[in-house]
């Protein structure tokens, strides 16, 4: 299985972020309830990997019509803003 890419990402202060790309070699998603980035982290400093585009590493919305046991089957995701959150915006209710 390939992990799924972060097409793009608007979440500009998060560390892994450099012009709406992740950088982040994997990220995790969910807290259970909501699709939320749980790799998420505010800093000045920046992180992950520059030559690399973040990919999904797991996803615990059990409920999203692209999780296959606990895994996103979705071929690219897009991470930005809902509800003041920074959320999974291709997360989709099965």
């Amino acid at each position: 299985m390939q992990l799924p890419v972060i097409n793009e990402c608007t979440a500009e202060n998060c560390a892994y972020n450099t012009d709406h790309t992740c950088h982040a070699v994997a990220i995790t998603i969910g807290d259970i309830h909501d699709p939320v980035c749980d790799t998420y982290v505010s800093a000045d400093a920046k992180g992950g990997e520059p030559s690399a585009t973040g990919r999904v590493g797991a996803c615990k919305m059990a409920d999203c019509r692209h999780n296959i046991g606990l895994e996103c089957h979705a071929p690219a995701i897009t991470v930005g803003y809902q509800h003041d959150e920074i959320d999974c915006l291709t997360y989709a209710p099965a």
